[in-house]
């Protein structure tokens, strides 16, 4: 049964992924929510706001699948919902008030520190570290260490979706090969349900975030990174959370001194990899 609802769910989220693309692109072009891209063309930004709308609505579906057949617990769907709506908007704020002059956490801190002045930049950090306390205390089940390895874990993989969100489809790829494994490692099982209206979204806004026809801004990569930083709280075993949190932390140190584009762009298998699909 459950294998049954998972492919279907999936297949919903999808379908109403793509019915929704053009309906939320005009919606943001109407409502002035546009910026540059990497080419300089203004597009819709922020789409993951509008994901979220749509996640809502899914996965109340999903919840209510959960009253008839056992599934997941409410605590770990309620803290699952709450990181999501939290990050999103975050994200949505920082898409359509931040300044984007500040990069990095270090720089949004030392522009509060310098000249007393609080970034949405810095809001969003602060408040993905609590967020990512919050949603631990469920997937660590009351063990103050594994609380600490999950906060770690849920956090940087928030930022890391941002990080890498800086040309189309980067943040997807990443999110839909992950998230792909984990759906095919643990297909059929009930916690895993809560993740997939979210994976079906990814998938369809996939080709329109490759054209480059939107971005999915702050909101986007912060939503596909809480949500996959979760899941894979809930599903692994500690020593798999220790070593992403060590590649996470690496990977950080790695974003602040260097550029993470100028790295894809002087190998060719990760440059090859960064371009397939883009057009």
């Amino acid at each position: 049964m459950n294998l049954f609802l998972s492919i279907l769910l999936l297949l919903i989220s999808y379908g109403v992924g793509r019915l929704s693309l053009d309906p939320g692109r005009s919606f943001l072009l109407s409502a002035g929510v546009t910026a540059a891209n990497y080419r300089g063309e203004r597009v819709p930004t922020s789409l993951g706001g509008f994901l979220a709308v749509l996640l809502l609505f899914l996965s109340a579906v999903t919840l209510g699948l959960s009253r008839w057949v056992p599934l997941f617990s409410f605590s770990l769907f309620a803290v699952v919902m709450l990181a999501s709506v939290t990050v999103a908007f975050l994200g949505w704020l920082d898409d359509t008030l931040g300044n984007h002059r500040d990069k990095g956490f270090a720089g949004h801190f030392r522009t509060l520190m310098e000249e007393g002045r609080l970034t949405t930049g810095l809001l969003k950090a602060v408040g993905g570290g609590v967020v990512a306390a919050v949603a631990a205390t469920i997937t660590a089940d009351g063990n103050g260490f594994l609380w600490l390895l999950h906060t770690l874990l849920i956090g940087l993989m928030t930022n890391w979706l941002n990080l890498l969100d800086l040309r189309p489809g980067r943040a997807l790829k990443f999110y839909l090969v992950l998230g792909g494994v984990l759906f095919f490692l643990h297909l059929g099982s009930g916690e895993s349900l809560l993740f997939l209206p979210l994976l079906g979204l990814a998938a369809a806004v996939l080709k329109g975030d490759l054209s480059a026809r939107f971005m999915l801004g702050d909101s986007g990569s912060n939503l596909l990174g809480i949500q996959l930083g979760i899941w894979l709280a809930w599903i692994s075993p500690p020593w798999l959370i220790i070593l992403l949190d060590i590649l996470l932390v690496v990977g950080h140190g790695l974003g602040e001194a260097v550029s993470f584009t100028r790295i894809i762009e002087n190998s060719r298998f990760l440059s090859y990899l960064d371009r397939v699909g883009r057009r």
